[in-house]
């Protein structure tokens, strides 16, 4: 039997990263032949993120991309999976004609079986609805091509949270912890293919086990870390309002644990937080970032932060301003507030004007700029353990424990022999640009 070849696009959304490594291993399974290039390939998959505006006009891009191959003759199909058919599939049928199935979140199980039925000719319909969120059964993951030493592990999907300004309930569903077992066991398959750094990640790994009434995240952290002491353990997305003091604790109490959290704050103006749906007020927040660096001295804090939000004032920012002085984060991701369709924020009134809010983003990217400089000086003359993650004419780029993969910042290492993927010791000498240092 002839296998059928496709070829899987890479975005860069790492839970739709996640799912394009499970697509691939479950189109294996099928008999189907999972190819590095479009061109010659009888269908190209793309999984398409729909949580900002600049993600799906990055996805529609790659769509375009694709199509425009199979206009060429050079790509026989164009499929499209994940969060943006979720949420606008039936619209997407009609602005993009040429893409030939639109397979939602609550269809993945079937997606071997929609590509053969676009590759022989028998798909009925280009949008596919219903069904149950995510992989209903059980799939096992592809290994990536490039980068294999640093995987990310979904151990929750969906939110309950339901902040105003958010799609993702709608899009991955509500809250859906996986069992623990389940957990470590696609974490030891990420191993055996050479992972040196596991990332738990999910819409808000703080709620972590909540719908099962079993243990949280302070547990698995535990557990995993204890399993793998050989790998780095981080942690992503964790929503501070219903992070515990057992973070901190399962850090300080593994070496192997990363300290560092990325922990999206989003505003710290009590109007705006409750506007926005957030359970904390800004004096909760940092009553808990506190309590963390008692238990992590040195913990890295990554944080997002939304201005423009409607009804924010000047006032507003600047106590958001004055929060990031007094929090001094790391580093922060600053975001202009976009309405995303169907959402509570987006029929709220008191629009902030496109230049206003341009402003304000300018404002406090510059301040956070400047204390992000500071914490990077606080690291001269240490001497790290880093992860290499490219090498060139010598040179290499090496990440340590405080930063995370493709986002934060990176240490540029001369006369270098190691390479990608093993782990050495380096001195920080200098920060030689913003977010970067030498070593």
């Amino acid at each position: 039997m002839d296998h059928i070849e496709v070829y899987l696009h890479p975005v860069g959304c790492p839970k739709a990263n996640i799912d394009l490594e499970k697509a691939g291993w479950a189109l294996e399974q099928q008999g189907f032949k999972v190819v590095a290039v479009p061109t010659g390939a009888r269908a190209g998959i793309i999984f398409g993120c729909a949580f900002t505006d600049d993600a799906k006009r990055e996805s529609i891009d790659a769509v375009l991309e694709l199509a425009e191959l199979k206009r060429d003759g050079k790509l026989g199909h164009v499929i499209v999976a994940g969060c943006l058919p979720e949420k606008y599939a039936r619209s997407a049928c009609l602005s993009l004609p040429e893409v030939d199935a639109f397979v939602g979140n609550t269809w993945l199980d079937s997606l071997p079986t929609i590509v053969r039925d676009v590759c022989q000719g028998r798909l009925q319909v280009k949008t596919w609805m219903a069904g149950p969120f995510g992989w209903g059964r059980h799939v096992e993951r592809s290994a990536p091509r490039t980068s294999p030493w640093t995987r990310s592990v979904m151990i929750s999907d969906g939110c309950d949270n339901a902040c105003t300004y958010c799609s993702i309930p709608d899009m991955r569903g509500g809250l859906r912890s996986r069992d623990a077992v389940e957990i470590l066991e696609e974490v030891e398959l990420l191993v055996d293919q050479g992972a040196r750094e596991i990332v738990l990640a999910g819409q808000d790994t703080a709620s972590y086990g909540r719908d099962k009434g079993g243990g949280g995240l302070p547990e698995l952290m535990a557990e995993v870390a204890a399993r793998f002491p050989s790998q780095w353990i981080r942690l992503s997305y964790v929503n501070p309002d219903n992070m515990t003091s057992g973070v901190g604790d399962a850090m300080s109490g593994h070496a192997n644990i990363c300290n560092y959290i990325d922990m999206p704050i989003q505003h710290a103006s009590p109007r705006i937080l409750a506007a926005m749906g957030r359970h904390a007020d800004s004096e909760a927040l940092e009553a808990k970032i506190r309590s963390l660096r008692r238990a992590v001295p040195d913990v890295a804090l990554r944080t997002s932060v939304i201005v423009g939000f409607p009804g924010e004032t000047e006032e507003d920012v600047e106590r958001l301003l004055d929060f990031l002085r007094r929090i001094e984060f790391d580093l922060a991701g600053v975001f202009a507030f976009s309405p995303q369709e169907g959402t509570p924020a987006a029929a709220l009134k008191g629009r902030v004007p496109a230049d206003v809010t341009q402003a304000r983003v300018v404002d406090v990217m510059s301040t956070q700029d400047e204390i992000a400089r500071g914490r990077m000086e606080r690291l001269l003359g240490r001497e790290l353990r880093v992860l290499i993650e490219d090498a060139e004419a010598g040179v290499a780029t090496a990440r340590s424990q405080y930063d995370m993969a493709e986002v934060d910042r990176v240490i540029r290492i001369a006369d270098c022999p190691a390479r990608p993927g093993e782990m050495i010791r380096a001195r920080i000498d200098s920060v030689s640009a913003p977010y970067e240092w030498s070593g």
